[in-house]
């Protein structure tokens, strides 16, 4: 059923982006009940999915309260933090730079793909521990939502440009916004009636959800943990190459990931009963009616 589940959800999500459709929350639902009917726990699935889900669109809608508060964002800082730390230069940059004509256009197409697949992943894998451990589906989804949550009142109160947002404040130069030459994108009506937050780049949530995801695929699954590890790679380079994020976006978004997830296994796991995993070692209780024999 995993294997069923990753071939079928790969294959859906690419066709979506092929055909220039954005593969958000609420579709990516609907995509995995066909998993559920084949998994024979549809009922289940609703129960854990459908909470998960609807949280996880509320917080999007939230995120659209950000940009009515008038909080000018961080430009000019942030930049100078980036080029101080790499010696003058602005990652973004030199990889856009460094990659001209038909190189720079592949490269600007899979990031593309990659940067899509933003809900894709953290689903995938939620999917993945869903069929493979309840429990820690549930430590996931709990880890993932309070992360967002907490991710939001950062934003809110500290707004910070992205590198093509400093590009055209004519704060930093050589940044382009690939993104608006590469894939453009069929949203969800309900996508469509947010209004998405440009000035959310610290931490980034793209590099802070696949490294959840290979956190909380290491102790259950470790083979999945490494191709996790490699798809963080993945999405660190192509956030800062397409100049969405900053290098020091992402290195934020990799430590914010393993305090949230280290917060809910300290804190959370040990006093709520249905983030922990069953005492193997217990001694079933006697039927009713019956005796236990010593």
């Amino acid at each position: 059923m995993v294997v069923i589940a990753v071939v079928y959800l790969i294959a859906a999500s690419g066709i979506m982006i092929w055909r220039g459709i954005s593969v958000s929350p609420d579709y990516i639902l609907l995509l995995c009940v066909p998993v559920a009917l084949l998994s024979g726990h549809v009922f289940g699935f609703l129960r854990d999915w459908i909470p998960f889900v609807a949280i996880f669109l509320g917080y999007e809608a939230l995120r659209g309260i950000a940009p009515k508060l008038g909080i000018p964002p961080h430009v000019s800082d942030v930049a100078g933090i980036e080029t101080a730390i790499f010696g003058g230069h602005v990652p973004s940059a030199v990889l856009q730079a460094a990659t001209p004509g038909a190189l720079g256009r592949v490269l600007a197409y899979g990031a593309t793909v990659v940067y899509f697949c933003h809900f894709v992943f953290p689903f995938g894998v939620g999917l993945v521990l869903w069929l493979w451990n309840r429990t820690q589906f549930l430590r996931y989804t709990t880890a993932l939502l309070g992360m967002s949550f907490l991710g939001f009142f950062i934003f809110l109160l500290l707004p910070t440009a992205p590198p093509w947002y400093a590009e055209n404040a004519g704060v930093i130069h050589g940044v382009s916004k690939l993104l608006n030459t590469t894939l453009p994108s069929y949203i969800s009506p309900y996508y469509h009636s947010l209004n998405p937050d440009p000035v959310a780049a610290f931490p980034s949530l793209h590099a802070a959800f696949p490294f959840m995801s290979y956190l909380a695929l290491r102790p259950v699954y470790p083979r999945a943990a490494w191709i996790a590890a490699a798809w963080t790679l993945a999405v660190c380079f192509s956030v800062v190459y397409l100049g969405e994020h900053w290098a020091v976006d992402v290195f934020a978004g990799v430590l914010f990931a393993a305090a949230c997830w280290f917060a809910v296994m300290r804190f959370l796991v040990p006093h709520v009963k249905a983030l922990q995993t069953p005492d193997a070692t217990a001694v079933p209780a006697a039927p009713r009616g019956t005796a236990a024999v010593a």
